[in-house]
């Protein structure tokens, strides 16, 4: 919250590195017992807002509602109701995410995580999907087996992939990320190089040792191994202690 602006009910964010828009509009429509009804006084009046905005994004001149009739009866050119199209979609998804930062903000369903950081699990899918990418720059003939194929297997149609809340002692949270999600060309990768804030739902537990590669298929809940290794190294228990499982759908710097 801004200091000095006491009417502010959300925080300000100064650049969005990643927003799950899906999961946004779900949550928004879940939290309003649906689409948005037009019909409304105050929805009307956003809506005007809404094309006021596109009006001003538009060439000079430029009036929404001669180009709504233009368009119905077949007047406007190809190149223009590509460019308002884009000004329309724009507009919409900026109003997408004002709206879920509003709205999720007070609702405390919605777990933040504030200037925090996170990393990828040893051996696991995420970490492998980090650096997979910088494999395939070598050339076929001087790797032993096929980087294409094997990405393939391993990764194929995956959309989320599970990050560790960073903590000063054992982590306590797995942070998860639709890969598709990622604003500005940001990645992975680069989220452990940051501290953003997070909004996230809860979705489930695990256990650190079950986000291994050798562990991603394995759906048999298995009583934890005891060895005389992990009595000495102490971290028998940090290591199966069970975390939340959060699947995050707004991060970026907050003012």
């Amino acid at each position: 919250m801004r200091k000095n602006d006491k009417k502010q009910t959300e925080p300000t964010f100064l650049k969005i590195i990643y927003f799950d828009e899906s999961a946004a509009q779900d949550y928004l429509d879940i939290t309003n017992g649906g689409r948005l009804d037009w019909s409304k006084e105050d929805n009307r009046k956003r809506m005007a807002e809404i094309l006021t905005e596109i009006e001003a994004q538009a060439k000079g001149g430029f009036n929404i509602l001669n180009f709504i009739k233009g368009s119905l009866a077949g007047n406007v050119d190809a190149k223009a109701s590509d460019e308002v199209s884009k000004l329309f979609d724009s507009t919409i998804k900026n109003t997408l995410l004002t709206d879920y930062i509003k709205e999720a903000y007070k609702d405390k369903r919605v777990k933040k995580f504030v200037k925090s950081g996170v990393y990828a699990p040893e051996n696991s899918i995420s970490l492998y999907k980090m650096y997979s990418s910088y494999l395939t720059v070598v050339p076929k003939d001087q790797m032993p087996i096929d980087m294409e194929k094997l990405n393939d297997a391993l990764l194929g149609e995956r959309g989320y992939y599970g990050m560790l809340l960073k903590t000063e002692d054992t982590p306590s949270s797995v942070l998860r990320f639709n890969i598709n999600a990622f604003k500005n060309n940001y990645n992975l990768a680069d989220l452990s190089k940051m501290e953003l804030v997070y909004y996230g739902i809860k979705v489930g537990i695990c256990k650190e040792t079950e986000l291994t590669i050798d562990k991603e298929f394995d759906f048999q809940k298995k009583k934890a191994e005891v060895t005389a290794e992990s009595i000495l190294d102490g971290d028998t228990q940090s290591h199966n202690e069970e975390l939340d499982v959060y699947d995050i759908v707004l991060a970026g710097v907050e003012a």
